[in-house]
């Protein structure tokens, strides 16, 4: 049994006759979704709806796991698990042909829709081991994206992911490639406080999942042991991030991730996650210790019987923008070794853009001569930008080297020296506003004495500035504007994307460059603004995934401002020690907690205690003790480290007060307390009310001593009383 929708095929032959999984009443909206809107209203959509499953299936950020892989109109493709269509429509887009897998009708049926105009589709419903029997083909690619983890599901075997791969091997051209993604069991998020994505638990995978089954991922070493036993598969191994659901960046072992790159927070859209550390401090760690293929969130493999050559060997995808400014940027690399780099425009709108890349080199190339600059060259093939690979240090890095060396005079020189570059190349006349700037920089108030040239890369930043051993060189040109923007935006930006975007360089705000540039806090204020129209001007009518996070995400629990607060909350406790002829210890102690700072509690004496030690929290500066007395409302005698302020209010200099009860009279049976924390600031107030009084008190006493020692001299040196002495010697 068939059925057509648009030019999508769905073959039932191999349906059970019933989806036996679902996600329930919100694959309804889906199928609503992808019958009534066209690929290109789905951003709007899904920043109105502001859901998960919505942002989830229909994201075009899903494609970019297989957007980049060098797919051709002459391949065929077998898509298993395939779903609601994420990922049919980059792959009908660059292949001859795609046939998807998928258990349930509904998701397919979805698929379908969303892909309706595809004519190089077939969507075959039904569980995978029974339709997988009935193909006869032979594909160049076979996907597995987010589907192998089922193993357990698609396979009835004692060793259902070997077997799995074993059978989907069979159905391979001699050199097809399986591509395969998948969470990494050990990735770093799952350590920083991410649930695990499959059942929504805490630390389930890195625990190797002691609590569910039916659903497996693995770490890099196993994955291994199964790519072996599976018939000794090659892999090269892809790191996508923030993971390989959304990925934005995606490296390989041959171009892993320079120190500081990997910085994203906000990616936990579907759970609640706790914050249990910085993850891009801990990144950097595991780069330096090269241990990031370990510990990276995701996996992409591509899969071969023999060891695949692919030639991406890294990603970076810049399509969170306006259609017309959409690229993705490749590095790869050729038989020989050497690499190359490749602006690809990820929409035809964005293709203009990209081959302007040609024009800005020949101009920049031009101006850049008369401070030795080279630039990055760029030739266009096609609709695609061509820049060779330069290698080197960035200038980023190298002010980071000095910075960590201490070297912060050394640091600014140099630094300095490439803010003045840029005003020697950019100060060439005065600048005026034209309707262009206005359009991209919005019509801000600027000062009058700012200057310009015709040409203005305002990404020339530290990062984009290749230092080797002969030459100086700029990269990544893309938003260099054929109007006048003014040199000290330039030079704003140089500083800002260089000091203010990473904790470590805080050290040097106190060096003040803005001020040194010449750039005030007044023109601050004009260029924070000019800045956000200028992101703004970049995403058009689109809206990010990240602009989103706020109202889809459930948000972060920040671990450190939580035990904070718990720390605080166990700081205000009296703890209680009392002393058997053991001395004061833990082990002999009991605590009660202040509530609204406050505490009323009777303490039953343990036998034979000789001495009690009361210790009312590390924090409370300020305790009034509005009562301590026995059992028999006698009152107990007792010393503190404090100093008293007033009646029964004592201050506490140190991090650690204490009341000492020095005795405990025979037969008494407890002790009632009754303690009030008192605000730090007021009872300072009054300490040093106090100690001043005792201060002034001290000093009269001081000068009247003086005097009356003054007097005694005086007496002694009178003639009267040697006269008294000599008398009294007799």
């Amino acid at each position: 049994m068939q059925e057509k929708i648009g030019n999508v095929t769905l073959d039932y032959e191999y349906y059970p006759g019933e989806d036996l999984y679902s996600d329930g009443p919100v694959e309804e909206e889906l199928l609503e979704i992808a019958k009534n809107y066209q690929e290109k209203e789905l951003n709007q959509l899904i920043y109105e709806r502001n859901s998960w499953p919505v942002l989830y299936h229909f994201s075009h950020i899903r494609q970019n796991i297989l957007e980049w892989l060098p797919i051709t109109k002459e391949q065929k493709v077998l898509e298993i698990g395939s779903g609601c269509g994420p990922i049919t429509g980059v792959l009908a887009r660059k292949a001859k042909s795609v046939t998807c897998i998928d258990l349930s009708k509904m998701r397919s049926t979805i698929n379908a829709y969303r892909n309706r105009e595809c004519d190089n589709v077939k969507i075959m419903v039904g569980n995978f081991q029974d339709v997988e029997s009935s193909l006869t083909e032979k594909y160049d690619y076979i996907t597995l994206i987010g589907v192998f983890e089922y193993g357990e599901s698609y396979i009835q075997s004692e060793n259902p992911y070997v077997d799995f791969l074993k059978i989907i091997s069979r159905h391979l051209k001699p050199d097809g490639k399986i591509i395969l993604a998948i969470e990494n069991r050990l990735g770093l998020k799952y350590w920083a406080g991410c649930t695990e994505d499959h059942f929504g638990t805490l630390f389930e995978g890195i625990q190797g999942y002691p609590k569910t089954k039916g659903v497996k991922t693995f770490s890099r070493k196993e994955f291994n042991g199964i790519l072996e036993k599976a018939g000794n598969l090659k892999a090269d191994w892809y790191y996508p991030y923030p993971d390989y659901k959304f990925p934005m960046t995606i490296h390989s072992d041959r171009h892993l991730p320079a120190s500081g790159e990997l910085h994203m927070r906000d990616y936990n859209f579907d759970r609640l996650r706790l914050d249990l550390f910085q993850e891009s401090q801990v990144y950097n760690t595991l780069l330096s210790n090269d241990l990031y293929p370990q510990f990276a969130n995701s996996f992409l493999l591509v899969i071969g019987k023999e060891q695949p050559q692919t030639a991406p060997v890294y990603v970076k995808f810049s399509n969170e923008r306006d259609q017309k400014l959409s690229i993705y940027t490749e590095i790869s690399e050729a038989a020989d070794g050497q690499l190359t780099v490749k602006k690809v425009p990820s929409q035809k709108k964005a293709a203009a853009h990209v081959r302007n890349l040609g024009t800005i080199c020949e101009e920049l190339t031009g101006m850049y001569k008369e401070e030795e600059i080279e630039v990055n060259r760029c030739r266009i093939k096609g609709d695609c930008a061509q820049l060779e690979y330069l290698t080197g240090i960035t200038l980023e890095d190298k002010l980071d080297h000095l910075l960590e060396e201490g070297r912060t005079e050394e640091l600014e020189k140099l630094f300095f020296s490439y803010i003045q570059k840029v005003k020697n190349i950019h100060e060439k006349k005065p600048f005026e506003k034209t309707p262009e700037f206005v359009r991209v920089f919005g019509n801000v108030n600027l000062r009058s004495d700012l200057k310009c040239t015709e040409i203005s890369n305002i990404d020339f930043v530290p990062a984009n500035i290749i230092l080797s051993e002969n030459k100086v060189s700029v990269i990544d040109y893309e938003w260099t504007f054929t109007f006048p923007v003014p040199s000290q935006f330039l030079v704003y930006r140089m500083i800002f994307y260089y000091l203010e975007l990473n904790d470590k360089r805080g050290i040097l705000k106190e060096r003040d460059f803005y001020e040194k540039a010449g750039i005030l806090p007044e023109d601050i204020e004009v260029y924070v603004e000019m800045e956000h129209n200028f992101q703004q001007y970049i995403l058009g009518e689109h809206t990010a995934m990240r602009n989103m996070y706020a109202q889809i995400s459930p948000g972060r629990v920040e671990v450190e401002d939580y035990y904070r607060e718990k720390k605080q909350e166990s700081l205000e406790m009296l703890q209680i020690f009392w002393d058997n002829g053991k001395s004061f210890n833990e082990a002999d102690s009991v605590r009660y907690l202040f509530r609204n700072g406050k505490i009323q509690t009777e303490f039953e004496l343990p036998e034979n205690t000789t001495m009690l030690r009361l210790d009312p929290g590390e924090m409370s500066k300020g305790l009034k003790i509005v009562k301590l007395t026995w059992e028999d409302e006698s009152q107990v005698k007792f010393h503190t480290d404090g100093c008293e302020v007033s009646s029964g209010e004592f201050y506490f200099g140190g991090d650690d007060p204490q009341i000492i009860v020095d005795f405990v009279p025979e037969n008494r049976k407890s002790i009632k307390i009754e303690m009030e924390i008192l605000d730090r600031k007021t009872t300072e107030k009054k300490f040093w009310k106090v100690y001043a009084e005792q201060k002034r008190a001290m000093e009269q006493m001081s000068q009247e001593l003086a005097q009356k020692k003054a007097l005694v001299d005086q007496v002694e040196g009178s003639k009267a009383w040697k006269v008294y002495r000599a008398i009294k010697r007799v």
